[in-house]
């Protein structure tokens, strides 16, 4: 898989620390499914390593990414302006699989939002949407989005339920009792731990898009490995074997 050029054309704030980048490609990724991503070349060669980032959305080529300024990386990126050329390698790792039976549940916390955004869109009209975020700066990462009608939690009260996703999820439980639902998730480890716990005695099918520190993405470096409760395979790689896994198949 060779590196596709690009050139940003808007690298917008949408929230405290949280950016919208839109990437202009000089071909085609081909067929981009929803949990997948790219890893990046950060502009401006002071930052080595690729970073990987969900691909929030891809049309017409044009790569949509939202980030979250976490360290060096992101922070130069932050910066970069329009027209900055970019290198972009992907679409990579496994993706989210819809089952046409189950009633679909996607839940995401902060910025976890942008590995679901694809699959919520391909699941409009169809899925309850969960988003989690600490306040209501934080609710501007669903612009675009609000048509989903999601349920939000915010921690500090200042938007919808006061509390985390999770709690929020644990109020519309018992509506979905014996019904045949499945769960999408992105978050931080805290949220799918809290996750698991919260629907272990139900059994809920779950899927999980793992967000991990990755220095490659082609699973050649092994740097970005999870444990998992397969006997002969114990460990998988986040860029390979997923980013997407199933929920019940990941040591929390």
């Amino acid at each position: 898989m060779d590196d596709i050029e690009g050139k940003i054309i808007s690298n917008k704030k949408i929230a405290q620390g949280h950016y919208l980048l839109r990437i202009r490609l000089s071909r085609s990724m081909g067929m981009v499914r929803p949990g997948q991503f790219v890893m990046m070349k950060i502009p401006g060669g002071e930052v080595f390593l690729r970073r990987p980032f969900s691909i929030y959305d891809y049309q017409q080529g044009i790569l949509t990414v939202m980030y979250k300024v976490v360290g060096k990386g992101t922070e130069q990126l932050s910066k970069a302006p329009k027209g900055t050329p970019v290198l972009t390698l992907g679409p990579l790792g496994r993706w989210f699989t819809v089952s046409d039976s189950a009633i679909p549940i996607v839940v995401a916390g902060g910025i976890g939002f942008a590995g679901v955004s694809a699959l919520a869109k391909i699941l409009q009209g169809k899925a309850s949407i969960f988003f989690g975020c600490s306040a209501l700066d934080e609710v501007s990462l669903l612009k675009g989005a609000m048509h989903f009608h999601p349920f939000i939690a915010t921690l500090d009260g200042s938007c919808g339920f006061k509390g985390n996703v999770i709690q929020l999820l644990k109020k519309h439980l018992k509506g979905w009792k014996g019904k045949n639902v499945e769960i999408f998730a992105c978050g931080p480890e805290n949220m799918v731990k809290s996750l698991k716990k919260l629907i272990e005695p139900y059994k809920i099918p779950c899927q999980v898009l793992l967000e991990e520190r990755m220095a490659c993405g082609l699973g050649l470096c092994f740097g970005c490995v999870k444990k998992t409760t397969d006997a002969q395979e114990p460990y998988k790689r986040v860029c390979k074997e997923g980013p997407v896994f199933d929920l019940w198949e990941i040591s929390l």
